[in-house]
């Protein structure tokens, strides 16, 4: 497994924890547009955003 592969794999997990931690909705959408790998969603006062992280 290459270098950038290990660092992908460790990654996930990371930002699963961290996400869940702060109190986020972590998904994966089902295409991959534009190298977009996560979603990061809350739910507030003004209903739910979304942000993207690829």
């Amino acid at each position: 497994m290459y270098v950038n592969q290990q660092k992908e794999q460790f990654s996930n997990p990371y930002l699963q924890a961290i996400t869940t931690v702060a109190g986020y909705s972590l998904y994966k959408p089902a295409v991959d547009d534009n190298s977009i790998d996560w979603g990061i969603a809350a739910t507030g006062l003004m209903g739910r955003t979304c942000s993207m992280y690829g």
